[in-house]
């Protein structure tokens, strides 16, 4: 698979295919920045898991970019705190 921009690579996601960035993928349904799932497809559409600090689950710069360019593309009602994902058993 060719190595995707990092915009590509969440048009592909929320398309429904498969893409690689450097640190950024699509794969099946879900969008992974690094090996942490940031976004995933439901029955419900799309859920967006918000590990950047205003989400109070920071991990790196380079990962809430990558949160935020997904956001940017959902309705905020897609944006789940991380902490409510983890209690609703969608993340670990």
């Amino acid at each position: 698979m060719a190595i995707s921009t990092n915009s590509d690579v969440i048009n592909s996601f929320l398309s429904g295919r498969d893409a690689r960035g450097l640190n950024l993928f699509a794969r099946g349904s879900s969008l992974y920045s690094y090996n942490l799932k940031i976004a995933e497809w439901t029955d419900n559409g799309v859920i967006v898991y918000d590990f950047t600090s205003k989400g109070g689950d920071f991990r790196s710069m380079t990962t809430s970019q990558h949160v935020g360019l997904i956001k940017r593309e959902v309705k905020s009602s897609s944006i789940m705190l991380p902490e409510v994902a983890r209690h609703a058993g969608l993340i670990f």
